[in-house]
This record gives structure tokens, C-alpha cells and sequence, in this order.
């Protein structure tokens, strides 16, 4: 594997006007708000910290520093300090972007999914062989956790993702869809398809469905949408398959079904025993080896409602 890319080279004044974009660079959402914010921190400071850029023929190519020379370019400002340096592979160029951002900032998911691909195929030619997860992150700088997320995106239809990237350039205030929202739709949609073969026959249509009970606020939450796999999963736990299967049928077709309505009808009685239960093995277990002390007067006023309590429930018709 080969040595990261790092950010070196001599620090010069360039004229702003010469530097062109990096067309490789993932990020594709600026925010007026952030940009007025950083201007005005121009303005008033001048720029801070050098942008990085390689020399193409006449002109400079950004490696790091969009935004500041957006910024700067809008106030007018001749020259801009910037680290130059030859000019990297296309990997080099790539990868250079990925590490500097896991350093400060993070690009919205999404534009790390879009470029995500070339970045796996660049290094499958480097490698000899198709890129693991561990060298992936070890190569972009991003934890495995976010290259899995980023996977499952990556994975949409081109339709939700550019639906996501129009989100995700607007304001954050004004942003209604985001990229977890996806991941944990998608998530779900795989676990009924693994748990209920042939349950969902038009995914598309789900995920349209979905979307506007999200936009309509049919639901509000997104960890609403972690419900479902428990539904899916009704014949691990002891429910009743049949009751599940028609509660996400339901889900799936009818605007006004709701996540809720699933499963309080379904599994969450079962999931809400097996917690119960799992609560009380944990509990007699550090009941028996409690040492002689343990029990002051507290713990034995709350000992007594316990058992008085589990007293009731035991002599309780069946």
C-alpha cells in the first residue's frame, strides 16, 4: 500500500483570478450562509490559512481551499497565500482531498458516496486487487463506520440521490430529507427483504411512499424507520409472521399507516417482554452476588416493592 499524500510545497501569493476549481473535488454543497460567515471573516482578518493548489500549465488547480478562495474572488483580493505543489495522480488528488476533510470538517455523506467509486477503482489499479474496507479507510482517512454508510447510498437509485443532493445544497434550516434518513430507510428495506422474501415486489414505490409520510410528517423521527427490521424480524422474537407480514403491507401501500400503529399491533409486546426479562437476569445476577452488606435501608424498601410487585403478578389468574 502506498504512503499517504500530503499537503507540502512552497507558500507563495498567486493572483485569485488564476486558480481554477478542482473538477475531482467531492464537495458540491456550498452553503450562502457558511460562505457569508467566512467571507466577512476575510474581510476583516484576511485569509488565515493557505489554500492548496498545483500548478497546470499557466494556471492553479485547488487541491484545498474552495471556499476561501470563493471568498476571496467576491472581495475582490489580487492575490490569495497558497502552498503550491507538482501535480498529483489522479488517486494522489483524490486522496489528498479525503484526508485533509477527515481532519476537519466533514463533506456531506453524499459527496463522499459520489466520488467514493473512483477512489475504489484508482486504487484497485494501484493495488493489484479490489480495495478492502480497512484500506480504504486507511487510505481516505474516513472511519469504517462512515465508508459503510456511505456504501449504502452509494447503492441508490440515481433518482434519490440527486433528490438528496438537492437537499442537501439548501439551507440546513430548510432541509427536510438527509442522508440518514436514507441510510435508515434503506436499512430497513434490506432487513423485510431478507426477513419477508416477496413482501415488497416495487421498492421504488416503498421508497416514494416513505418519503412523503417522512415530508408530511405522517412520522417525524427517523429512528422511527428502526422498527420495522423488529416487525421483519416477528418470527425471531415469537410473534405472529402472519399479523406482521399484513402490518407492513399496510406500511407499504396505504398513506396513513404509520410506523407506530405496525408495531404496537404487532411485536411490541414480545419485544417489550424480552426486555423485561432480560432486565430481570440482570438483575438477580447482581442480586446473588451482592456482598452481605449491600442491602441498607433504601435498597431494602425498594427490595420489598419488588418483590411484592412480582408477588401480584405471580398470583394473578392465567
Amino acid at each position: 500500500m502506498g504512503t499517504k499524500p500530503q499537503i507540502t510545497g512552497e507558500l507563495r501569493q498567486i493572483p485569485s483570478a488564476r486558480i481554477r476549481p478542482n473538477p475531482d473535488n467531492p464537495r458540491v454543497a456550498f452553503r450562502q450562509r457558511e460562505l457569508d460567515e467566512l467571507q466577512e471573516s476575510i474581510r476583516r482578518y484576511g485569509v488565515q490559512v493557505p489554500i492548496a493548489v498545483y500548478k497546470s500549465g499557466s494556471d492553479y488547480v485547488l487541491i484545498d481551499g474552495e471556499r476561501r478562495w470563493r471568498c476571496s474572488l467576491k472581495l475582490n483580493l489580487p492575490t490569495i497565500p497558497a502552498l503550491v505543489r507538482e501535480e498529483p495522480s489522479a488517486l494522489d488528488n483524490l486522496l489528498l482531498m479525503f484526508n485533509i476533510h477527515s481532519l476537519r470538517e466533514q463533506w456531506d455523506l453524499l459527496t463522499i458516496a459520489l466520488k467514493l467509486p473512483s477512489v475504489m477503482g484508482l486504487l484497485k489499479k494501484r493495488l493489484g486487487k479490489v480495495p478492502t474496507e480497512a484500506e480504504l479507510s486507511s487510505e481516505t482517512g474516513l472511519a469504517r463506520g462512515v465508508i459503510r454508510r456511505c456504501r449504502i447510498l452509494m447503492d441508490l437509485p440515481d433518482k434519490y440521490k440527486q433528490l438528496l443532493l438537492a437537499e442537501i445544497k439548501k439551507p440546513k434550516s430548510r432541509q427536510k430529507l438527509s442522508e440518514d434518513f436514507f441510510i435508515e430507510l434503506e436499512k430497513a428495506l434490506r432487513t423485510v427483504e431478507r426477513a419477508m422474501p416477496g413482501l415488497i415486489t416495487d421498492k421504488d414505490a416503498v421508497r416514494d411512499l416513505m418519503i412523503n409520510k417522512y415530508k408530511s410528517d405522517v412520522f417525524k423521527n427517523i429512528t422511527d424507520l428502526r422498527l420495522i427490521p423488529k416487525i421483519a424480524r416477528a418470527e425471531r422474537v415469537g410473534g405472529d409472521v402472519g399479523q406482521a407480514r399484513s402490518a407492513l403491507k399496510r406500511l407499504f401501500s396505504q398513506p396513513g399507516s404509520t410506523i407506530e400503529e405496525a408495531f404496537s399491533s404487532t411485536v411490541a409486546a414480545v419485544y417489550a417482554e424480552r426486555d423485561l426479562v432480560s432486565r430481570i437476569e440482570g438483575l438477580t445476577e447482581k442480586l446473588s452476588n451482592a456482598p452481605e452488606d449491600f442491602v441498607d435501608d433504601d435498597v431494602r424498601e425498594q427490595l420489598e416493592k419488588l418483590v411484592e410487585a412480582a408477588r401480584l403478578l405471580l398470583d394473578a389468574p392465567q
